[in-house]
């Protein structure tokens, strides 16, 4: 018969490599949760460079093309960044999104879509009602996609996102990033924001069938 200690110090090893196990995991997921943080960190700071008045200092040290070379590859990499910490991030549940929310998320990215390919359209209605239809368009993003995501990765990178859009329009309106008014000669014409519906629900389509190859989480089942 085996003595009742060996019995209690068997237990006590398996509570420590219990704790220990844990431990682990808690150090990995915040490890992940650092590299999307620093992704995260790395794309808004190169988008607030106007802000942080390091843009024109760059231009002229190294001149336009270089700099935009340079900031377009940097972009790229933040985003490559981005995707890796979010791809490995841990699942830890912060709140649990009713799932009738599901359909405002999709309504909310329908309008997402247009409001950011009318922001890169020119001289739409809708360009100059907003003023700032990408930006926005990226709040509607970050936001809709909170209504689907509880989880704390998808807080910290839909939320970053949206805060980050959302300075960025009081910056380039008020702050020290905005841009002088410039009246363009050409009028406003409907059909850049007919074309801004059709691309944009092309874009919508694309992202709907291709969520999964592409981010992980499928939203139609034969793909």
């Amino acid at each position: 018969m085996v003595p009742p200690v060996f019995f209690t110090l068997g237990a006590g090893r398996g509570i420590v490599a219990g704790h220990e196990t844990r431990g682990r995991h808690r150090r990995k997921a915040g490890n992940r949760l650092l590299v999307l943080a620093l992704g995260l960190f790395l794309f808004i700071s190169l988008h607030l460079l106007r802000e942080l008045g390091w843009r024109k200092a760059l231009i002229a040290r190294f001149g336009l093309g270089p700099y935009k070379g340079g900031v377009s590859l940097a972009v790229i990499l933040s985003i490559i960044v981005i995707a890796l910490g979010k791809g490995n991030a841990s699942f830890i549940q912060v709140w649990v999104p009713p799932f009738s929310l599901r359909s405002i998320t999709h309504l909310l990215m329908i309008s997402s879509c247009i409001l950011v390919v009318a922001g890169s359209l020119p001289n739409s209605y809708t360009r100059e009602l907003i003023g700032h239809p990408m930006l926005i368009g990226v709040i509607v993003w970050g936001f809709a996609h909170l209504l689907s995501n509880g989880d704390l990765a998808s807080l910290l990178l839909f939320g970053t996102i949206g805060l980050w859009a959302l300075f960025k329009i009081f910056s380039l309106e008020f702050g020290q990033g905005r841009r002088a008014d410039v009246k363009s000669e050409r009028k406003a014409s409907l059909i850049w924001d007919g074309a801004a519906i059709v691309i944009g629900m092309i874009a919508y389509m694309l992202l709907l069938v291709f969520h999964g190859p592409l981010f992980g989480f499928a939203l139609v089942a034969f793909i």
